[in-house]
C-alpha cells in the first residue's frame, strides 16, 4: 500500500512539473504573465473536468454535502444549466463567493435573468436581486478574515431568497421540476459552461 501512494505521489510531482513547465512555455509564448496562465489553466480544469464530475457523481445539493446546484438559463442559448457552488445563507440573503470573479458564465446568466433557483442540502432556493458585494456587505464573513478578504478584492454574488421548499431537482435533467427529496437522492449530470474566453 505505501509503495503505491508512494508511486501516485511520484506520478502526482511529474504531471505537476510538466503542468508548470508548459505553462511557463505558453506564458513566454504569449507574453503573459505565468501567474495569468496557470490561473487559467486552474480555472478550465474546474469549469471543464471537476464540476461534471461533482454532478455526475451527485455530490452536490445533498444533505451532507458542502455544495450546492445553481440552476440557471444561458443568456444566449435558452438551455438550463446546473453549476455546482458553496452558498452561505444569511437571513433572507444568500452569498456565494466568486472565486473566479464576477465575468463567469453562470454569474451573467443569474444577473441577466435577475433569478435562479438553488438545491441546498435538499431544499429548493426560489431567489431573486442578484448583486455583486463587496467584503464589507457579507455578514457571513468572519471578522477575523475581514481584513484580509477586503485587501484582496473578494466579491460575492448576493440573492434575496424568495422561498424555500423542501425537494430536489428532477434526477434526469429534461424538466426543471422540484420533486420530493428522497433519501438518496442525487442531481442530475447537467453540462456546465466553458469557462469565458
Amino acid at each position: 500500500m505505501r509503495r503505491t501512494i508512494r508511486r501516485l505521489g511520484l506520478l502526482g510531482a511529474i504531471a505537476g512539473a510538466t503542468w508548470i513547465d508548459s505553462a511557463s512555455r505558453r506564458a513566454r509564448e504569449h507574453g503573459l504573465p505565468l501567474r495569468e496562465v496557470m490561473s487559467g489553466d486552474f480555472r478550465g480544469f474546474v469549469t471543464h473536468r471537476f464540476n461534471p464530475l461533482v454532478m455526475r457523481l451527485g455530490l452536490a445539493g445533498g444533505r451532507r454535502s458542502p455544495w450546492a446546484v445553481v440552476e440557471h438559463v444561458g443568456r444566449t442559448s435558452g438551455r438550463t444549466y446546473r453549476t455546482p457552488i458553496l452558498p452561505m445563507p444569511a437571513g433572507d440573503y444568500a452569498f456565494i463567493p466568486l472565486t473566479y470573479g464576477s465575468n463567469v458564465h453562470w454569474v451573467n446568466n443569474v444577473r441577466k435573468a435577475g433569478h435562479c433557483r438553488i438545491q441546498l442540502h435538499e431544499t429548493m432556493l426560489e431567489l431573486d436581486e442578484p448583486a455583486i458585494v463587496g467584503v464589507s456587505d457579507n455578514p457571513t464573513v468572519p471578522s477575523s478574515l475581514r481584513a484580509r478578504l477586503e485587501r484582496s478584492g473578494r466579491q460575492y454574488l448576493r440573492l434575496h431568497i424568495l422561498e424555500r421548499v423542501p425537494g430536489t431537482f428532477d434526477r434526469d435533467g429534461s424538466a426543471p421540476a422540484v420533486v420530493p427529496a428522497e433519501p438518496d437522492a442525487h442531481v442530475a449530470d447537467i453540462p456546465t459552461e466553458p469557462a469565458p474566453a
